[in-house]
């Protein structure tokens, strides 16, 4: 997931992917790796090598403001698209349409899917949305897991075309 960074004047971008129950998290040449411990509305618990950080996020329209450590910085996702394919002509990516909590992951990676057969269960603001297959294919790699507070935008499965 690649988010734009402002902190001050200073302008950065941000490339986010899951590793397992952590995230790597890519800042310039500089690469963290980040383990969540609680996620709340409003709150992420994480824990950054020996240190257990609290990050408290706001939401202005597509921005997101959050406070860590005594200092703001400022979030917006890079990428508005909910389907993307890549440059390589491989796996669609499905993201979540809006920001919630990953009820169930349905299916597994490796499984073949069927066009429409629902793939993952989000709750936002109190709704079910049902994440289904667009086509026919297999499921290359899953990117989030049951409790797992999502983002609108953020990458929840790659698809590979049947």
């Amino acid at each position: 997931m690649e988010f734009r960074f402002e902190h001050g004047q200073s302008l950065h971008r941000v490339h986010a992917e899951r590793d397992g129950a952590s995230f790597r998290v890519r800042i310039g040449e500089r690469t963290y790796l980040i383990e969540l411990v609680r996620a709340a509305s409003g709150e992420l618990v994480f824990r950054h090598g020996d240190q257990v950080l609290t990050a408290y996020i706001g939401r202005d329209g597509k921005t997101l403001h959050i406070a860590l450590n005594g200092q703001l910085f400022k979030l917006s996702l890079a990428k508005p698209s909910n389907r993307r394919r890549s440059a390589e002509g491989g796996p669609a990516s499905l993201s979540a349409a809006m920001h919630g909590q990953v009820v169930r992951v349905l299916v597994s990676e490796g499984d073949w899917v069927k066009r429409g057969q629902p793939l993952v269960l989000l709750e936002a603001m109190k709704m079910e949305i049902r994440v289904t297959a667009p086509h026919d294919g297999r499921v290359a790699r899953l990117l989030c897991s049951a409790g797992e507070v999502v983002q609108r935008n953020q990458p929840l499965l790659e698809l590979a075309e049947a």
